[in-house]
């Protein structure tokens, strides 16, 4: 409410003197608001929390709560109390606790081993407490199955013609993840998700550097349990084999030629074709130079005379496959 300071007269001697003036009187008001009660400070509820199976541990991940339930900002939380356990109404009483740094102003990551709850289905819940020690209310349940840890895989990797060839002993009812990181790439990508132990990639370019990893998975309804992700393998596929061998080889009779077709080999290592020939029975012999099209049309040829014939793919690196299955025409 509304409040003035007085002025007041002095008597001084035989004379009275008057200090602040009438006109003082009404300078000196002013308006006090209502004072405004201390904030209880508990927390919100804490919304991001996520759980996985990884290994042999429980790997536990959320964000503290920022604010308060009298929407206050939350400056300071004095513990997080984390808890795994069986479902039930008991929940609250028989789960396990589980240590978490407390002073945290960003994400908080916990590991906790997971042999207590192998075999169980488990929640797990959170709260916070502020800097008065009172704690929030439980956060949603993640709820998943434990199970007996998947083993990191023994991830073997080579060249194979025209690809690079990941394998790795089976784990049964797992999917496996490939990753693959081409320098200079910091991160892997997911590349594939595979059910079989078996992964060949054929997206791929020689002379270039190659990082795989892989990971074994099991997802049952909204729990996830996760090998060790392998040992991440590199290799730099240098072109060691040949093209597939030609098919579909045809020869047909021309003007004074035989000519000569076949199915296009798509490799992107190729690097063209050589033609051989034989002459009634004799050794086969290459003729011309290499070919950079399916077809070769051969006006060298006598009437009369046997003729046959074979093809084969050469890679860029020179690395020729074997002769393609023959065909033979006697010259018109």
């Amino acid at each position: 409410m509304p409040w003035c300071r007085r002025s007041s007269v002095v008597a001084f001697g035989a004379g009275v003197v008057a200090f602040s003036a009438g006109v003082a009187l009404l300078a000196g008001c002013a308006y006090v608001r209502p004072a405004k009660p201390p904030t209880l400070g508990i927390p919100l509820k804490i919304m991001a929390l996520s759980a996985v199976e990884r290994g042999s541990d429980l790997v536990v991940d959320f964000l503290p709560p920022t604010g308060t339930t009298d929407s206050a900002v939350l400056k300071t939380v004095t513990q997080f109390d984390l808890r795994a356990g069986p479902e039930g109404p008991n929940w609250e009483a028989t789960a396990r606790r589980i240590e978490v740094p407390a002073a945290v102003s960003g994400p908080v990551h916990v590991q906790t081993p997971a042999a207590p709850w192998v075999g169980q289905s488990i929640e797990l819940r959170v709260r916070a407490a502020g800097k008065h020690g009172r704690l929030g209310n439980w956060s949603d349940a993640v709820r998943f199955n434990v199970i007996p840890p998947l083993a990191k895989p023994a991830l073997k990797v080579e060249e194979v013609p025209h690809a690079v060839r990941l394998s790795w002993p089976a784990s049964s009812g797992a999917d496996f993840r490939v990753y693959r990181l081409v320098p200079p790439e910091t991160e892997p990508t997911l590349v594939a998700t595979v059910k079989t132990p078996e992964y060949i990639d054929n997206q791929i370019q020689y002379g270039k550097a190659y990082v795989y990893s892989i990971q074994a998975a099991v997802v049952s309804g909204n729990s996830e349990a996760q090998s060790e992700t392998s040992d991440r393998i590199s290799i730099a596929p240098e072109g060691r084999f040949p093209p597939p061998v030609p098919d579909g080889l045809a020869a047909i009779a021309g003007v004074s030629s035989i000519e000569l077709s076949w199915n296009p080999d798509n490799d992107t290592d190729l690097g063209g074709y050589y033609v051989y020939r034989s002459i009634n029975g004799g050794p086969f012999a290459r003729i011309g130079d290499l070919l950079t099209t399916p077809a070769y049309g051969d006006h060298a040829i006598e009437t009369g005379k046997h003729y046959r014939y074979q093809v084969s793919a050469v890679s860029v690196r020179g690395k020729e496959s074997a002769a393609s299955t023959i065909v033979e025409m006697v010259a018109p």
